[in-house]
Parts: C-alpha cells; structure tokens; sequence
C-alpha cells in the first residue's frame, strides 16, 4: 500500500516515460540526419534506375513516321565539293536531284527497327589493329538516326539528365565484326545503365537444328571418340574431341559469314555498277563521275589496312570479302575459345568415362556450345543515364 501513496516514486516513472518518448520523437525527427546520406542515396538510386528503365523501352518503341536518308549521299557530296565546291553541295537542284535519284523514305518506323538496320548495313571489322569498314553508302543513314534519337530524347528527358545510347551487334559472340552506333556524352562511373535485346531487320534459319546439320559429321566423331576412351590414353581422346570442337566452329563460322554478307552487304558489291548507281553517276553534275568505282576502291583499301588480305582479280569483291571474313573469324573465335574448347574436351572425357552421361547426351553438349558462339538475329542496345546535377 506504500508505493501507491509514494508520489515521489510515481513522479519518477512518469518523468522516465516522458523522457524516453522525447527521445523516441527526436530520433524520429533526425533519422534522416542520424542514417546520413545513404537512405536518400539509396532512394535517389532506385528512382534513377526505374527511370532509366522506362526511358529505354520508351527508345525502343518511339515511333518516327517520317525517316529519310539517301544511299551513297556521303559520297556524292564529297564529290560534288571535288569537283563544283562547297556551294554545289547546298544548292537545292543538287540536293532535289540527290534525294529523287538515290533518297530513301521509311514510313513508321520505330527507334529499335531503324537502329537495328543501321548496324546490320554497317559491317565494321577490328582486327590486327586496324578497323574495316566494308560498307561505305549508309553514312548519311547512321547520321539521321543518330541525330533522331537525340532529339527523342531531349524532348523526353529534358535538361535534367545526361545520356549515352550504344547499339551494337555482334554476330559472332565477343568478337569485334559486325556493327555499332553510338551518340551521347561520355559515360561516368555513377551512369545508371540498362540494356535490351532488339531484332535485327532479317529472316534467318540459323536455328540450333539448322547448325546441328551443319556439323553432324563431327558430332558424329565426337561419339565415336568417347566411346573408345577407355582404349586410347586419356590425353590423345580428349586432344581429338578437341580438334572435332574447334573443326564444328570453323564450319558454323564459314557458314554464318556467308548467311551475312549474303544479308548484308552482297547487293551493294554486286550491284555497284547498276542502274541504281547509273542514276547517282547522272544526278551528279558532270556524268561518268566514278561514283562506283570510287566506293568499290575505298572497299579496297579499306581491306588493304590488314595485310592478311589478298587482292585477286579473278574474283570478285563479294567472294574475297567473304573468304577474308571467314579467316579473320576462325583466328579471333578461336583465340577467344581455345582454352574453352579444350576444358570442355577434358570435361566431357570425364562424364563419359565415370558414366555419368552418355555420349548422345554429350554431343548435345558440344551442340550447345557451337550454337552459342553465333548470335546473327539480335542486338544490344544499351542506355546510360546520370544527373546533370547529382
């Protein structure tokens, strides 16, 4: 009954509570202060990178209803400056005459089909130190995609954020051949990046079904070699399943560099003398103005930059083009999959000899691996966004 009459001793516990309900109130007033700057970072962060998110998708399906462009304009621009000057190039019959011979119009397109043309009408090539450009009459076409895409996105974003955007197709998986287009400002290390798949512009059956037939015999090889493992030393086995591996990727990679310079760039080689090209030769002021020869010569020397190509007249360009492109493919492929092919070799000797697997099962495994060093149907495409002011 003492405590219940001891006010002093009831005043102390209230005092108490009071006093840990002041600091339960302050800190949740200066939790902000008390955390620091890493939950408004982590914030800022996850807003920035949903963001970034839609701004792509929204890239990828902006629409332009109007695109034009003009085949070879890079060309015959520089000529027309040659031979008339600076003031030819600008004078409106000239460019009427340019646009009516050789322009191009595409009619509601989206940012995704106009890029993944872009690259795929390309074809640069870096080897030996040296880039190769094989196709030279889609400037002007790289140019006013890059430029659309910079004003879709000005008008999105507006002046709060800065930007990169990279497209880049690469058929043959890390390695450097195919083609790429970039606009935007360098990218800092605090960029918030997000990539995505596009299609490329073209029909291919190049399916995993489709290579298995292309390199059935070496399968075929690859199973009659596991299956004598335990009779042949261990070391020669897996040095033959080995060379089989390394025999199915020169035959996709021989295969596909035809699937793409057939896609890509053989109507342009072949066609560079005809009519098409007539028309650019009379639209230039002068006629007979070489426009075909002078792009067919810069092919030339472009490939003339890497001394492992060899000029044969008797061929012609599309056919030596092709072949330079399957050596040059088969060196970088296998100097990026050496040490994979031959992991894989000792890998597969392992599953079969410990009867983990059988060899059907392991040459599906080979299978999967050629399939996936050839990517000719997409291209990536990757924006990086950061805060002017973060």
């Amino acid at each position: 009954m003492k405590i219940f009459r001891d006010t002093d001793a009831f005043s102390s516990v209230i005092d108490t509570l009071l006093f840990l309900l002041l600091i339960s109130v302050c800190a949740v007033i200066l939790a902000p202060a008390i955390v620091g700057i890493n939950q408004i970072t982590a914030l800022h962060d996850e807003n920035a990178a949903e963001h970034n998110s839609q701004v792509l998708l929204s890239l990828q399906n902006g629409r332009i209803d109007d695109f034009n462009y003009t085949v070879a304009g890079t060309q015959m621009d520089y000529l027309v400056n040659e031979t008339l000057g600076a003031s030819a190039v600008d004078s409106g019959i000239y460019q009427t005459s340019k646009k009516l011979v050789a322009g191009r119009e595409l009619k509601h397109k989206t940012f995704a089909d106009l890029a993944s043309e872009s690259v795929a009408s390309q074809f640069i090539i870096q080897y030996n130190g040296s880039t190769v450009r094989l196709n030279l009459l889609t400037d002007e076409y790289r140019t006013n995609i890059n430029a659309q895409m910079q004003d879709y996105l000005d008008s999105q974003i507006g002046e709060r954020y800065n930007y990169h955007v990279s497209v880049i197709w690469r058929p043959f998986r890390d390695i450097p051949i195919g083609g790429e287009t970039q606009m935007g400002k360098a990218v800092p290390d605090t960029a918030y990046v997000e990539s995505a798949w596009i299609t490329m512009p073209y029909h291919t059956e190049f399916t995993r079904y489709y290579v298995e037939s292309l390199i059935d015999t070496e399968l075929n090889e690859i199973g009659i070699d596991l299956e004598h493992a335990n009779e042949m030393p261990r070391d020669e086995t897996e040095m033959q399943i080995s060379g089989h591996i390394s025999d199915a990727i020169n035959l996709t990679v021989d295969n596909a560099v035809e699937i793409i310079v057939e896609m890509t760039i053989y109507k342009t080689l072949e066609n560079a003398q005809t009519a098409l090209n007539q028309q650019i030769d009379n639209a230039v002021p002068g006629n007979n103005s070489g426009i075909s020869d002078i792009i067919l010569d810069e092919m030339l020397e472009e490939l003339k930059n890497d001394p492992g190509f060899i000029e044969n007249s008797s061929q012609t360009l599309s056919v030596q083009i092709t072949q330079y492109l399957q050596q040059v493919v088969r060196v970088e492929v296998h100097k990026a999959t050496q040490d994979e092919v031959d992991e894989l070799a000792s890998e597969l000797t392992d599953q079969y000899i410990s009867n983990t697997a059988p060899a059907e099962e392991l040459r599906g495994h080979v299978l999967d691996y050629v399939f996936s060093r050839i990517d000719i149907s997409r291209a990536r495409m990757t924006l990086a966004l950061w805060d002017q002011n973060w």
